[in-house]
């Protein structure tokens, strides 16, 4: 099916669509215009309780406005009470401040406790009748060798070749 077909086919529903909608519109407007009477009644007595004289604009204007109230005294609740906590992403600037707060009260106290515990083995090593100073020695060396260096790079031939090989391709192009 070429794309001319596709096309044609495709603005032929269109068309179709309006036409039917332009054949149909005495319906909406009599549905729109006309008057219809809504009664609600006893049943024991077939006494008219609530008589309601509606026409498709009114019910139209009614649903309309109704939906507009309920959105704004929803956005009115969501706004001006608690709820708006429980909104996805909502920051509450008290809950942002404790939890920096938190986070400066953890690292102090991880600093505190590294300095504790440094102040200990130094004292496990003055009971032992050693120096201090060699146990920081000995973990200076113990850090600098556990620390990953990076492998120096080094052309092999491999390598050289492939790269010649991609050069002559891409000059060839």
């Amino acid at each position: 099916m070429s794309i001319t077909e596709r096309l044609s086919g495709f603005f032929g529903r269109i068309k179709g669509f309006f036409v039917r909608l332009w054949n149909g519109r005495h319906v909406i407007s009599d549905l729109v215009k006309h008057k219809h009477r809504f009664v609600v009644l006893d049943t024991d007595t077939y006494k008219e309780k609530i008589s309601f004289q509606l026409s498709g604009i009114n019910i139209f204007v009614f649903l309309g406005v109704t939906s507009l109230v309920l959105v704004f005294l929803t956005a009115l609740l969501l706004a001006f009470t608690p709820l708006r906590e429980l909104i996805p992403g909502y920051s509450n600037t008290r809950m942002a401040e404790q939890t920096y707060e938190n986070a400066r009260v953890i690292d102090s106290l991880e600093t505190e406790l590294k300095a504790q515990e440094e102040m200990l083995a130094d004292i496990q090593y003055i009971m032992l009748g050693k120096d201090p100073a060699e146990r920081h020695k000995a973990e200076a060396k113990k850090q600098d060798s556990t620390k990953v260096k990076p492998t120096p790079y080094v052309r092999s031939k491999a390598d050289s070749l492939l790269r010649d090989e991609v050069e002559r391709r891409e000059q060839g192009k």
